[in-house]
């Protein structure tokens, strides 16, 4: 329901900028809006978290877990993208890039356009944010049988924008392991693009 509502939600923002009815002081208001209510949304996960005083004992019982989800969730991103990148006609350490960042479009379209030209970092942003509007969408169901891999499907996002989804999905133990999981993808990714472009060159 919480997925649907989203989808709808984002739906009607993008018809109304599209037929001009987005009022001007609401599009300069809804980049702090957007963020404060992230923040928000986050900082109640924090509080869910909290009020569970085993979670963090659970947690780090499954230490080699939290080592392997997000390393797999990288090396499976970027190499499925680097085969379909070949099959679209790109290099492959292009398509390797564009999945590598994981959902994090706002990074990857200029990381990689910088390296691999505006064309391919338009591309970048628009199969990362479709990942992350994907990921609202299939949480919620993946997560009642696979609660790692609605996690892995997150990416990059699920240490802040789809966070509260896998929070209302899973358990506080599941959010702990999105926010690690997430937490260390989006350090690596960085380093992961840059050594692509090393490959490239």
């Amino acid at each position: 329901m919480a997925a649907a509502l989203a989808l709808i939600s984002l739906g009607l923002g993008i018809l109304l900028f599209r037929l001009n009815l987005t009022p001007q002081p609401l599009l300069k208001f809804a980049s702090e809006l957007s963020f404060t209510a992230l923040c928000w949304m986050v900082f109640a996960v924090g509080v869910m978290i909290g009020t569970q005083r085993d979670v963090w004992r659970k947690v780090m019982q499954q230490r080699w877990k939290l080592i392997l989800l997000p390393i797999g969730t990288i090396l499976s991103s970027t190499l499925v993208a680097a085969f379909v990148g070949k099959l679209m006609g790109m290099s492959m350490t292009t398509g390797a890039a564009i999945g590598s960042a994981c959902g994090w479009y706002s990074l990857s379209g200029v990381a990689v356009a910088k390296i691999w030209g505006a064309e391919a970092g338009l591309l970048a942003f628009a199969v990362n944010f479709l990942r992350e509007i994907i990921a609202f969408g299939l949480v919620p169901v993946i997560a009642k049988q696979w609660r790692l891999a609605a996690i892995a499907l997150c990416g990059a996002t699920a240490a802040d924008t789809t966070l509260p989804v896998i929070a209302k999905s899973t358990n506080p133990e599941g959010a702990l392991i999105g926010l690690i999981s997430g937490g260390i993808i989006t350090a690596s990714v960085p380093f992961v693009i840059a050594f692509l472009s090393s490959l490239a060159g």
